[in-house]
């Protein structure tokens, strides 16, 4: 339970930090993220204004399943080509570049009218001046991309292209081919037009980007097609054409097969035709010659079963007949070869739906060998499928040609039969019953051919495609791109985005102290206060009724030094920072200020003996000083002195001739003397010393001092020097070690007249310093009224 706080605080305390990092790092810059966004935004609207609409078009087509039967159970149990790709192999053919040139030469795609336009141009489809119509699209360049200019006079009824003249509806010549230009619905002369010439593969590259085709869902022979195109009702027509198209190509697939039977059948016609003709000639001469006109009743019933038993024999020749017809087809046929022999006379389901399998099997291969290339794997599929269900026709071949060849022989076997009994028939009996029997296996054969040709005749008028369109194609009524919110959007948070870069970029680069974050990160040494950067560039802040901020704060670091104990009892402070320009002569000095603001004796000593600042920030005298005394050439009566005037409390020791030897003139042992006669006479001893890095004076003075302040200024101490810090602190070099983070500025764009920092070094300009006025600016005007309303009461 501990343990679930302490991470919820933790927690807490992490999106704190988060929160005052953003508020104190980015919320200054406030006007530069609103001019950006603005810009920002205003660019999007631009681009929406000047960028062209587009559109996405949708139909829906439904591919009929045929796969059904025992046949079909069959195959797929004995699993000789693997799963269906039905679905897949139509949405490869719809998506061909032979449909697409297809529907581009149907709808005469070549050339698209643009109006010129001040802000865009729009391309017209419906509603043009002229409609050119391109009779010879082959003479256009296949990557051919050309915008020429299109003027209409109606006056003369003469179209000009690209500067030169063409009669309306007359085939001219052009660099294009043969033309024709038709009369269009709308024309006025306030436009300029253009006349947009592509050549063919360029369009069919344009017509598959623009297209995509999917199986809406998985459970049904459903493929949805989309189009996106600039002009609806352009693209409504194309998407409605490539479905007729699509089912115009699956249609005269089907009806080859019925082509190549009722060829089949023709043929045999015309051999039956005359063989029965002859036989009836025959028969004919024969009775003519014998005077023959009845037969004897045993003629009549042998007659019956050699019909009977010839039309079998026949029937077994024609199956045997076919099979070859197929064996060879399967054995010898050529790549690309789709068209199949004639199944005429054939039961065996099996055999029917093995060769049903493979010449559908061929015709995708051939449909997909125009649209696809060798190395394409759906090809590759069919091809190996193909070749497994070629052995499979094959040895279906040979066993049903076996029990054909068994059955004939049966057949064979009984003729011989009749053949004996034949004998007991007169002669001319006999012969008549010979020429009768051929004319009747004749006939059958021919009237067989007949109902043949008949059923093959129905199914190529009755044939009709495998799909069927579920949703015509249909515009939606907005366009989806470009998408007007989301560009607003994503244009203004890029706007903030690039600001908020740039500002982190920028400060990631800053090698100086920035935040009061970037001192708690570097160092565990506490923060004891934050003084603001003096806009008056005065050295001395503060003042007896003085309300400036600056002041303010150097009244709260006077009362933060009762917190780390510097008291009457423990009156010595030690001021030091890293390098040079920090502000510690600045902090030194408002510091005893503010201390003799409460009637407290204060003395500064300034103890930088190379490079003193404070008598000059004062306007004080250097000599003598500090190292006059350490020499013995002084005495304290000597160099004490009172550098700011009326303030009877603050006393400085100026640092006096700038010795060459400042170290050993610090352990020469007059210090302790001079400390312990200033600890006696004065309630508060502040010792302004040179930095720490560069020298050791502060590390030398620190055993007497009871507290040490650190001056850390905002963009001037570099953050290496916080390391240093930290390891001062930790190993207690410089005693009770603090720090007062100095010279913080207001930043960003907004030039706010910052307050206290909230933490990170940065003024928040939420009004801290309300109330708090400069009593040069308001103090007569206060004394008044305070005098009026005192003498009133009284």
């Amino acid at each position: 339970m501990q343990k679930k706080k302490t991470d919820i605080r933790k927690q807490q305390d992490d999106q704190t930090d988060l929160f005052e990092l953003v508020k104190n790092r980015y919320l200054p810059y406030w006007p530069l993220f609103i001019l950006v966004g603005a810009l920002a935004v205003a660019g999007a609207f631009v681009y929406l204004r000047y960028t062209t609409p587009m559109y996405r078009i949708a139909a829906s087509l439904l591919i009929k399943d045929d796969q059904k039967g025992m046949g079909s159970s069959m195959i797929e149990t004995l699993d000789l080509f693997g799963s269906s790709k039905q679905i897949d192999n139509e949405i490869e053919i719809l998506k061909s570049k032979t449909l697409a040139r297809e529907v581009i030469r149907n709808l005469n795609m070549y050339g698209e009218v643009i109006e010129h336009g001040q802000i865009k141009d729009v391309v017209l489809y419906k509603t043009i001046p002229v409609k050119p119509v391109f009779l010879q699209p082959d003479m256009i360049g296949p990557l051919e991309n050309k915008l020429v200019p299109l003027k209409y006079d109606v006056a003369t009824r003469r179209v000009f292209v690209d500067g030169k003249p063409y009669a309306l509806n007359d085939t001219v010549s052009t660099p294009w081919g043969k033309m024709l230009f038709l009369p269009g619905n709308v024309f006025t002369g306030k436009h300029d037009y253009f006349l947009h010439i592509s050549g063919e593969k360029l369009l069919a590259v344009q017509f598959a980007g623009n297209l995509k085709v999917s199986q809406i869902n998985k459970l049904a022979n459903v493929i949805g097609l989309e189009y996106n195109d600039v002009v609806p009702s352009r693209g409504e027509a194309i998407l409605n054409e490539l479905m007729h198209v699509y089912d115009a190509a699956a249609i005269d697939d089907k009806n080859k097969t019925a082509t190549k039977t009722m060829d089949f059948v023709e043929g045999r016609l015309r051999i039956v035709t005359g063989e029965l003709g002859q036989v009836e000639s025959e028969m004919a001469k024969f009775k003519t010659k014998e005077g023959i006109v009845d037969l004897s009743e045993q003629g009549k019933l042998f007659l019956e079963s050699v019909k009977e038993n010839d039309s079998k024999l026949n029937e077994v020749n024609m199956q045997l007949s076919v099979l070859d017809s197929i064996e060879n087809y399967v054995s010898g046929r050529k790549e690309g070869e789709s068209m199949v022999p004639a199944t005429l006379g054939l039961t065996d389901p099996v055999l029917l739906e093995l060769v049903s399998k493979l010449s559908e099997t061929e015709m995708e291969l051939a449909r997909l060998r125009k649209t696809t290339g060798e190395n394409s794997p759906l090809l590759a599929s069919l091809t190996s499928q193909a070749n497994r269900l070629t052995p499979a026709v094959l040895q279906n071949v040979r066993n049903l040609r076996s029990n054909l060849k068994a059955g004939k022989e049966k057949l064979t076997a009984e003729n011989g039969k009749y053949m004996g009994v034949l004998q007991s028939v007169p002669g001319k009996e006999k012969a008549l019953l010979e020429v009768s029997r051929q004319q009747a296996i004749k006939n059958n054969i021919y009237t067989f051919l007949l109902e043949k040709r008949e059923e093959t005749a129905l199914q190529y008028a009755a044939a009709i495609s495998d799909s069927r369109v579920v949703d015509v194609a249909e515009a939606d009524s907005f366009p989806f791109s470009p998408r007007r919110s989301m560009i607003l959007g994503l244009s203004l948070l890029g706007g903030l985005a690039l600001v908020a870069g740039f500002i982190t970029i920028k400060e990631m680069f800053n090698s100086e102290v920035m935040f009061r974050a970037d001192i708690e990160k570097g160092t565990s040494a506490p923060i004891l206060a934050e003084i603001m950067q003096d806009e008056q560039a005065h050295p001395i802040a503060i003042t007896e009724g003085k309300r400036t901020p600056v002041a303010e704060q150097f009244r709260a670091l006077r009362t933060a030094l009762s917190y780390i104990g510097v008291n009457e009892e423990h009156k010595t402070l030690l001021i030091t920072s890293s390098i040079s320009g920090e502000g510690k002569s600045f902090i030194a000095i408002n510091l005893a200020i503010s201390l003799s603001l409460m009637k407290k004796k204060v003395v500064l000593l300034e103890f930088d003996l190379r490079k003193p600042k404070v008598s000059k920030m004062l306007n004080v005298s250097v000599q003598p000083g500090i190292s006059n005394y350490l020499a013995g050439h002084a005495v304290l009566g000597d160099i004490l002195k009172k550098p700011v005037e009326g303030n009877d409390y603050f006393h400085l020791l100026s640092c006096g001739v700038i010795p060459p030897n400042p170290t050993e003139l610090v352990l020469n042992g007059r210090l302790e003397h001079l400390l312990a006669t200033l600890r006696a006479t004065f309630d508060y001893i502040i010792i302004d010393t040179a930095p720490v890095g560069p020298v050791t004076d502060a590390r030398l003075l620190a055993p007497f001092a009871d507290a040490t302040l650190y001056v850390v200024r905002h963009e001037r101490t570099p953050k290496f020097y916080l390391k240093m810090i930290d390891e001062l602190y930790e190993q207690q070099d410089l005693g009770k070690l603090n720090i007062v983070f100095n010279g913080i500025k207001s930043r960003g764009l907004a030039g706010y007249a910052s307050g206290y920092s909230n933490g990170y070094g940065y003024g928040n300009g939420l009004g801290y310093g309300y109330g708090y006025t400069d009593e040069h600016k308001n103090g007569n005007i206060r004394k008044k009224r305070f005098n009026k309303l005192f003498n009133a009461k009284s």
